[in-house]
């Protein structure tokens, strides 16, 4: 072999030794820069809510993904997708890219819908918990020109003509509405007759349309109407009165040891990269420290009660199991 060729091969041996340990530094590998330049996120962020605008849900969620996305640098768009009691969201949940570009609000109805019916999701199993938002207040709602000025009047009244007391139950057979009057009415060997919507809008039209005598929904979901007079409260369904209408008395005053204190919050698909939950859970732990987001959910009477991600989780897998009890009892679990 000749010096020239031998002095070749050992210049490229060299050089091969210098382009292995430059693509192995951390300071020099491609993955490295390529992490550096998609920092999540780097787009906006697609919101799947499994309810009709203007409900409970949707209202809080929107003004949260407003104070998310000024901590993440990217806008959270909010994607209606009502159905099913949430179903048709949980099923896009959890198809979706486990990239963190599509998320939802997951709520009590999650963990019920696979005992109600065959689902093609599981709670526990297809969803990556990200963080607990707040909970639902509830309360007996009727229209400000009935009859009926306390809930003893519409107990008394429904007790002397079940076969005519037809009540709104917002989010479908099976739901918190429905279960609640349920367990009340069981409480007082009574037997009403649920009439199930899509949504709090459409249950309360049917309630100002007089199609239904009452209805048990959501505070942030009928408090407009309340305050401008086209609705009244009769009780509430949560452990304490309500600051803003503390002569409403709750349920469990009135006899009924029952109150409705539903956590719900946010998940992603199962596989996110820890580091992407992360992120994500941190833009939500901000957005309930924000002045706007506790303004408005006093506004319709509830707190800001953010639950990080192993605590929201733990609460779900609780929840999954109390449902399925709950359902059986009263004949709503699927056979």
């Amino acid at each position: 072999m000749s010096s020239v060729n031998a002095q070749n091969k050992s210049t490229v041996t060299r050089r091969s030794l210098l382009q292995i340990a430059l693509a192995s530094s951390p300071l020099f590998s491609s993955k490295s820069t390529i992490a550096a330049e998609d920092k999540f996120p780097t787009k906006p962020i697609k919101v799947l809510v499994g309810f009709p605008a203007g409900g409970a849900i949707d209202l809080v969620m929107r003004a949260v993904a407003i104070e998310a996305s000024k901590k993440l640098g990217q806008a959270l768009m909010i994607e209606n997708r009502s159905g099913a009691s949430g179903a048709l969201a949980y099923n896009a949940l959890k198809i979706a890219s486990p990239d963190g570009y599509t998320i939802a609000p997951v709520t009590i109805t999650a963990f019920r819908a696979p005992v109600l019916e065959d689902v093609s999701f599981d709670p526990l199993q297809d969803f990556h918990y990200l963080a607990g938002i707040t909970d639902i207040p509830f309360g007996v709602v009727v229209k400000e020109d009935s009859p009926f000025k306390t809930w003893k009047d519409l107990l008394a009244w429904g007790r002397s003509n079940p076969n005519q007391m037809m009540y709104g139950a917002a989010a479908g057979l099976g739901n918190t509405s429905h279960l609640f009057v349920e367990e009340v009415a069981s409480k007082e060997n009574l037997k009403w007759t649920p009439v199930p919507f899509r949504g709090t809008t459409d249950c309360i039209q049917a309630l100002l349309g007089g199609q239904i005598i009452f209805t048990v929904d959501t505070i942030a979901g009928t408090t407009a109407l309340v305050k401008g007079g086209k609705l009244r409260i009769l009780a509430v369904a949560t452990d304490a009165r309500l600051p803003s209408w503390p002569q409403i008395p709750t349920m469990r005053e009135l006899g009924s040891a029952i109150s409705v204190n539903n956590l719900w919050g946010i998940a992603g698909p199962k596989g996110l990269d820890p580091q992407v939950a992360l992120t994500l859970e941190a833009a939500f732990k901000f957005a309930m420290e924000q002045p706007s987001v506790i303004a408005m959910l006093q506004g319709v009477e509830q707190k800001p009660l953010f639950t990080d991600a192993k605590t929201f989780k733990a609460f779900a897998e609780r929840s999954v199991k109390e449902q399925k009890e709950v359902l059986t009892k009263y004949g709503f679990a699927k056979k």
